[in-house]
């Protein structure tokens, strides 16, 4: 019973996607945390639980949770939320271009759109998890 195909890469996305942006976060922002102060050790640490919550679903979907999809879509949502929120409300050093965060915020959210539709019309992930 595990993940195949575009489910597979789903958890893979999910596994390994959310904590390689945390960790390009925290390295670009450790020398001037203090600087940055409280704001951006709190912005760090929803991203880092952003990050568990997907790692956690993208685990979930591979050892097949009878619930993983649903936690997947929620992790899919707090991903896309938080990729909106770093390009537009955020304390931590960015090198995005002001002119790109328009198309960068709609590939997120297109992102996790297509990501939603696969989960909710797939007939793998029906049949897997019910």
């Amino acid at each position: 019973m595990t993940p195949r195909g575009w489910l597979l890469l789903l958890c893979v996305d999910l596994s390994l996607g959310e904590p390689v942006k945390l960790a390009r976060e925290v390295t670009a922002t450790l020398g001037s945390l203090g600087m940055r102060g409280s704001p951006a050790v709190v912005e760090l640490a929803v991203h880092a639980a952003v990050a568990a919550v997907a790692v956690a679903a993208g685990w979930a979907l591979s050892i097949g949770n009878p619930g993983a999809p649903g936690f997947a879509a929620v992790a899919i949502l707090v991903s896309a939320a938080a990729s909106v929120q770093s390009l537009y409300w955020s304390v931590l050093p960015s090198s995005t271009m002001p002119g790109d965060r328009l198309p960068l915020a709609l590939a997120a959210i297109a992102h996790a759109a297509g990501w939603m539709v696969y989960l909710r019309r797939s007939r793998r992930v029906r049949a897997l998890y019910g």
